[in-house]
C-alpha cells in the first residue's frame, strides 16, 4: 500500500477543515489568464478567441439525460434565431444558463445529433445549457484554477469548474466545485452544499494499465474517506478522492445569492480546495495526494449541467419552470488560472542549452539568440538583441516575455498556412496576445506573448514551416466528406471547404479544391491534382509514389516503398518498415515515427536547408556528394551538416559520433 506521511498536527487541522487555513502561497506562479469577460466572451472560432463553448467534437449530449450543452452557430441562422441565448455577458460576468428547447428548434437540433452520432438520444432531449471550455486552446500540468460564481438554485442545477485529461481518454479529473442548487420551497437533502474531487485510474494515455491506484489519502477530514471510492465505468475501474462541503455551515455563506470564490491548487505532490468570499479570505477545505495518474495536461470547463431527468437529482414537475429561467443562471465574474514554473532555470549566457525533454525558464544572454527549445512547459525571457525563437508544435505551450520588434518566431508543425494566416489568428487577451492552433483533437497548443499587443507584431517576425492540417475528420464530429465521384467512377473532386478522398485500391485522378484536403492513396497509378492555394494538403500513400505538387506533407506507411519530394518544402515521414524519403531540392523536414523499423532518408543536398527528426539505431542516412565535401559539427540538440554545395541538414538529437554510423557510404 503506498501511503503518504501526515503529522498529527496536520490531520488535526483537516478534521475541521476550515478552521486554521490559510490562503494559497501563489507566489512564483506564471500568470495565464484572468478572464473577466469585461471584453466579451471570446469563443473560439477555429482561428482566434479562447473559449469553445460546445463539448469536444461537437457531441452535444454528455452526462445528462434531456440536456444538451448548446450554443448559437452549430445548427444554423433559422434556429439560432429561435433560440434563446446559454451564453450572456452582462455587467456582473458571464451568465451561463440553462432553458427549454424552442419546438421548432427542435428539429435541427435533432438533426445535427444525427450528424453526430447521437441520434438515439435526440429525441429525449428538451434542454439545453451553456458552458466554457479551453479544449482548443489551453491545457497544463499542475497550477492554480480560480472561479468566482454564483450558481443557480433548484434540484437538478449542477453547476462546476472543472479540469479534464487534454490527451485521449478519461480520467483524470479534478473537480475543483460542483454545486448542487437547493430544493427551493423543501430542502434537497444537498442544500448549500458542494463537492470537490480528483478521479483517476491505472490506465495511461494508451489505455495500458500502468498507474498506482493503490494510494490513501492521508488528509481525509475522517477515516471513511482516506480510501478513494471505486466505481466500474465501461470496461475498467475509475476511482476518487471527493468531499462535499456545505458552504452555510463552514463559513456562513449562501453561494445562491452572492458570488464566492473556489479554487485548487495543483502540485506533483497535492491538490488543495480552497473556498472564501475572495482570493485573500481562502481556506482549504480539502486536501488529496495527487494519483499517479493525474500528472499530465488538463483544459479547463465551467458548465452549467442540468438533470431533468433520471437518478436521484431529478426535479420536482411542478418546480421545473422555476428551476430553466434566464434569472436563475450561473453568474461567473471571473476565472484566474496560474502555471507552476517550470523547474530547471537555462541560463544562456552561461553556455546551457535548452533542455530536449521538459520544460525550462530559459533567458537569452542579450545578444542575437537562436532559442529552440524541446518538449515541455517552457517561460521564455527575452532582453536585448533580435533573438530566433523556434518552436515545434508538440504537446505543451509556451510563454514568451520580452518579445519586440527585433524579434523572429519560426513555428514548426502548426496547422498555419502561411505568415498572413498566423496575423489573422492573433487574439487580444488583456495585455497578451496569444497564437493558438487548436487540438487535433488532443493536446490544446499555445504560444503567449506576454505584454504584447496585436496591432505591434509584423508578418515579417513569423516564418511558418513544414505545417500539418488538423485532422478535422478527428475534431469535427457533423464534418461532411462528401467528395464528387464522376459517373465513370475514375475520378473525384473535392468541395470547397475540403475533403478526405481515397482511391479504394483503384487506379482514380483525385481533385483538391481550395480548403485542406487529404489522399489516401494505395495504388501507384493514381494521380493527384492540387490548386496552388488548397490549404496544407496532406497525402497518406502504401504504395511507392511522388509526392504531387502543391501538396505540403507526405506519409508514408506499410513495408518496402519509397515516397520522393518535389523542389519545394516538403514534410515527408515515415511510418512503417523498409521505407525510403528522398527529399528534393527545397528545404525539407524528414521525420521518422517512433514505430517506423530501418527507414532509409536520401538527401539532395542542392541547396536547401533540412531537418531530420526521429534517427536513430537501424535507420540510414545517405547523404549527396563524399566525406571530404561535408562537414559535421555538433550544435544545440544535434548535427548540422554543411555540404559544398551551400546547403544543410540538421540532425535532431544525435552527435556527430552518435550519428556516423548511420551514414551510408558506397
Amino acid at each position: 500500500m503506498f501511503r503518504l506521511a501526515a503529522s498529527t498536527a496536520l490531520l488535526a487541522l483537516f478534521t475541521a477543515p476550515l478552521a486554521r487555513a490559510e490562503p494559497p502561497d501563489l507566489s512564483g506562479l506564471v500568470p495565464i489568464l484572468h478572464e473577466d469577460f469585461r471584453d466579451g466572451l471570446r469563443r473560439y472560432d477555429g482561428r482566434r478567441g479562447i473559449w469553445s463553448t460546445t463539448p469536444v467534437r461537437g457531441k452535444l449530449m454528455t452526462n445528462a439525460d434531456q440536456t444538451v450543452f448548446l450554443d448559437h452557430g452549430l445548427l444554423g441562422e433559422e434556429a439560432d434565431a429561435k433560440m434563446p441565448p446559454l451564453h450572456v455577458v452582462t455587467d456582473d460576468g458571464l451568465s451561463l444558463r440553462t432553458l427549454r428547447v424552442p419546438e421548432d428548434v427542435l428539429p435541427a437540433l435533432r438533426s445535427h445529433m444525427e450528424r453526430t452520432g447521437q441520434g438515439k438520444a435526440a429525441d429525449r432531449v428538451q434542454y439545453a445549457s451553456g458552458e466554457i471550455t479551453t479544449s482548443q486552446t489551453w491545457a497544463q500540468t499542475y497550477g492554480y484554477y480560480e472561479i468566482r460564481a454564483r450558481v443557480p438554485r433548484g434540484r437538478g442545477r449542477w453547476p462546476a469548474f472543472w479540469l479534464t485529461f487534454a490527451g485521449p481518454g478519461w480520467p483524470p479529473e479534478i473537480d475543483v466545485m460542483e454545486a448542487y442548487g437547493d430544493g427551493l420551497d423543501r430542502s434537497s437533502g444537498r442544500d448549500d452544499t458542494f463537492n470537490t474531487a480528483v478521479f483517476f485510474d491505472a490506465r495511461d494515455e494508451t489505455f495500458e494499465p500502468v498507474h498506482s491506484v493503490d494510494i490513501e489519502n492521508p488528509f481525509a477530514p475522517d477515516r471513511e474517506g482516506r480510501t478513494p471510492t471505486v466505481k466500474e465505468r465501461g470496461q475498467g475501474l475509475v476511482y476518487n478522492f471527493h468531499h462535499r462541503i456545505n458552504a452555510k455551515e463552514a463559513l456562513g455563506a449562501d453561494i445562491y445569492a452572492e458570488v464566492w470564490t473556489y479554487a485548487a491548487l495543483w502540485t506533483p505532490e497535492d491538490i488543495r480546495f480552497y473556498f472564501g468570499p475572495d482570493r485573500a479570505g481562502l481556506k482549504e477545505v480539502f486536501r488529496t495526494p495527487t494519483p499517479p495518474d493525474a500528472h499530465g495536461p488538463m483544459q479547463v470547463i465551467a458548465n452549467d449541467q442540468f438533470t431533468a431527468r433520471g437518478g436521484w437529482w431529478s426535479p420536482r414537475e411542478n418546480a421545473i419552470d422555476r428551476v430553466v429561467t434566464p434569472e436563475n443562471d450561473f453568474l461567473i465574474e471571473s476565472i484566474t488560472l496560474m502555471a507552476l514554473p517550470p523547474d530547471r532555470l537555462v541560463d544562456l549566457g552561461s553556455d546551457e542549452t535548452p533542455p530536449e525533454t521538459g520544460g525550462a525558464r530559459i533567458r537569452d544572454t542579450g545578444a542575437d539568440d537562436v532559442i529552440a527549445p524541446g518538449a515541455g512547459f517552457h517561460v521564455i525571457s527575452l532582453s536585448d538583441g533580435a533573438d530566433l525563437l523556434h518552436l515545434t508544435r508538440r504537446h505543451d505551450n509556451t510563454v514568451v516575455e520580452g518579445f519586440d520588434a527585433d524579434d523572429r518566431l519560426t513555428l514548426d508543425g502548426w496547422p498555419f498556412e502561411d505568415t498572413a494566416d498566423v496575423i489573422s489568428r492573433l487574439t487580444q487577451v488583456g495585455e497578451d496576445v496569444w497564437l493558438s492552433g487548436g487540438a487535433d483533437p488532443f493536446w490544446p497548443t499555445t504560444v503567449i506573448l506576454r505584454d504584447t499587443q496585436v496591432a505591434d507584431l509584423a508578418a515579417e517576425q513569423f516564418t511558418v514551416r513544414w505545417s500539418v492540417a488538423r485532422d478535422v475528420w478527428a475534431t469535427e464530429a457533423a464534418r461532411p466528406n462528401r467528395p464528387r465521384k464522376s459517373e465513370s467512377g475514375d475520378s473525384m473532386t473535392a468541395q470547397p471547404d475540403g475533403d478526405w478522398m481515397t482511391d479504394g485500391g483503384r487506379a482514380m485522378r483525385l481533385e483538391g479544391g481550395r480548403m485542406a484536403d487529404r489522399f489516401t492513396v494505395s495504388h501507384p497509378d493514381t494521380t493527384i491534382e492540387e490548386p496552388a492555394s488548397g490549404g496544407i494538403d496532406t497525402l497518406i500513400a502504401t504504395v511507392p509514389t511522388r509526392l504531387p505538387g502543391n501538396v505540403e506533407h507526405g506519409i508514408l506507411r506499410g513495408t518496402g516503398h519509397r515516397l520522393d519530394g518535389t523542389d519545394g518544402d516538403d514534410r515527408l515521414e515515415a511510418d512503417g518498415q523498409d521505407l525510403t524519403l528522398a527529399g528534393g531540392a527545397g528545404d525539407d523536414l524528414y521525420v521518422i515515427s517512433p514505430e517506423a523499423e530501418r527507414v532509409t532518408i536520401v538527401v539532395d543536398g542542392a541547396g536547401g536547408h533540412g531537418r531530420l527528426r526521429g534517427m536513430g539505431e537501424g535507420h540510414v542516412l545517405h547523404l549527396p556528394g563524399t566525406d571530404a565535401d561535408r562537414r559535421m559539427e555538433g550544435s544545440d540538440g544535434g548535427t548540422l551538416i554543411t555540404f559544398g554545395s551551400g546547403g544543410s541538414l540538421f540532425v535532431e538529437g544525435l552527435a556527430p559520433a552518435e550519428l556516423d554510423p548511420l551514414l551510408g557510404r558506397g
